[in-house]
């Protein structure tokens, strides 16, 4: 029984529900290929309507507080989150068989396409107020480890079947969406089996006395503004002189108004200290990192002759990487002080993030590359990807492809990227889970879903600016002589270095938080 535990970290049905639920949120991207290929080459739609439909599936995943308003404040038959997880993944489910069976048209494919990610999105929310509610010192790592393993597992073989599927001609890319569908159906299943204690009136009062109608409106108000930005970008702008830029900012800054005020009135309630502001200014400075992103991607196809096949193999072999981090990072750093294991894999992780300059200068990745050291690890690291594609290449067609040669014939650069990208996300995924465990320990009570959708939020925010500043610095960055088309490999060094440096920004506020402040 106790080897079982220990290969099996699920110990109740609760647990067991919690890691399906982030599976199937892993599992996201099975249909991602196949969405893009009915937008663009059934549907015939423009980038700019394709540009609509993403931004209008990441609306219902940007209001998350709403959702947690809902499950908190407003219980069925005595039950905060079991009614609503009876409920929305079937959302979720009718949304993707619609899609499945009559998605041919802009409008066709894009409203139940909204709708599916308000059911998942929903069911995230219901599903984090559970796992917080259940959450204490002694628990939180193992069962963000349990969360977060999930996803990666599920991301692992999403990455394999979204375009293999489609590819292989097994599946038409309408008929992805049955997958889609299934997976969110066993979510409202496995509901009706899980356990959970119903909420009593005073109870039910406290978290009425939280949030406020005032709160609450507010929030609903702010969140209009974000999903007027995101969704109609040139609306705001054409009402008044004001640019768009104006906007974005006045949008996310109303919310950290919002965020402030909330927080405050929580501090005065005793729900929470002042080192709960402290705590989510490290949270947002630690996904504050600009980069190098996309130009380094294109840098390594173009540049560096790098295909596709072999970046997806790079990026699925970061999931195992991820698995074992989390392994690590519950059974073994998870004993340590929290703000000792923040510190020392920040720094860990800012340092190693000096490796990227060896991709810039290509001749240090080669050398490195080269070493036996570095081929014997790149091939351990490489083999489960590869192995994995030859399973299923005999699986789908009969034949068995030489996984080992591929791996053995990879060119030294390759080697390289397969060491360095498992390390690396290894170290990010380390450092992740105590970051996750800080935002489950800050979250005040009695509305436990909206309170950690908040904080998530910021989380999201954090990483959404990094993306939209890496972007603006590259372009600002990149000499004007050069063509649109060609990369500025200067400016990505660049960009290396500010990431690094932007990485340790959080660390000017650890020594100001005091961890038995932090832990209920």
């Amino acid at each position: 029984m106790n080897f079982l535990r220990r290969i099996i970290p699920l110990r109740t049905f609760n647990e067991f529900f919690i890691a399906w639920v982030y599976f199937v949120q892993g599992s996201g991207s099975i249909a991602g290929i196949a969405e893009a290929l009915i937008l663009r080459e059934q549907l015939g739609l423009d980038f700019a309507q394709m540009a609509v439909v993403g931004a209008a599936s990441i609306i219902p995943w940007s209001i998350k507080p709403l959702y947690g308003i809902l499950t908190d404040l407003f219980p069925i038959g005595k039950f905060r989150r079991r009614p609503y997880l009876h409920i929305f993944p079937l959302v979720a489910v009718a949304a993707y068989a619609w899609i499945a069976l009559f998605a041919d048209s802009f409008t066709g494919f894009l409203i139940p396409l909204v709708l599916a990610n308000v059911g998942l999105g929903f069911t995230d929310v219901a599903t984090d107020g559970f796992v917080v509610e259940q959450s204490n010192p002694k628990n939180v790592a193992r069962l963000q480890g349990i969360t977060q393993a999930s996803i990666r597992v599920a991301a692992f073989f999403a990455s394999f079947f979204s375009g293999l599927l489609i590819y292989r001609e097994i599946l038409a890319p309408h008929q992805i969406f049955w997958i889609a569908a299934i997976l969110p159906l066993f979510t409202a299943i496995f509901s009706f089996w899980i356990q959970e204690e119903a909420i009593t009136r005073k109870e039910e009062k406290e978290a009425r006395s939280e949030l406020t109608p005032a709160f609450v409106t507010s929030l609903v108000a702010v969140f209009i503004f974000i999903i007027a930005n995101l969704a109609f970008p040139d609306f705001l702008p054409s009402l008044s002189q004001l640019p768009r830029t104006f906007w974005s900012v006045f949008s996310w800054g109303s919310f950290f108004a919002w965020l402030t005020a909330y927080f405050w009135r929580l501090k005065k309630m005793k729900l929470a200290s002042g080192m709960i502001f402290l705590a989510m200014l490290f949270i947002l400075l630690w996904r504050f990192n600009p980069g190098a992103g996309s130009p380094m991607f294109f840098y390594l196809k173009d540049d560096l002759q790098i295909s596709e096949e072999t970046l997806g193999f790079i990026s699925t072999s970061g999931q195992v990487a991820s698995v074992l981090a989390v392994i690590l990072a519950v059974k073994f750093f998870d004993r340590f002080h929290l703000k000792k294991v923040l510190a020392w894999t920040v720094i860990s992780a800012g340092l190693f993030g000096i490796s990227s300059f060896a991709i810039t200068r290509v001749e240090f990745a080669t050398t490195i590359g080269s070493s036996s050291i570095t081929r014997c690890l790149a091939a351990v690291i490489a083999a489960p990807v590869y192995f994995f594609e030859a399973l299923l290449s005999w699986f789908t067609t009969g034949s068995w492809s030489d996984f080992w040669s591929n791996i053995v014939s990879l060119k030294p650069v390759e080697n390289f990227l397969f060491v360095q990208g498992f390390i690396a996300e290894m170290l990010f995924m380390i450092a992740y889970i105590p970051l996750f465990k800080l935002a489950v320990l800050i979250t005040p009570k009695r509305a436990e879903a909206t309170n950690f959708a908040v904080i998530a939020a910021v989380m999201n925010i954090g990483l959404a600016l990094s993306t939209y500043a890496s972007g603006i610095l590259y372009e600002y960055l990149k000499a004007p002589s050069l063509p649109a088309e060609a990369l500025d490999l200067s400016a990505i060094e660049i960009l290396i270095w500010i990431n690094i440096i932007t990485s340790f920004g959080c660390l000017i506020v650890l020594p100001f938080i005091r961890e038995k402040e932090i832990v209920k």
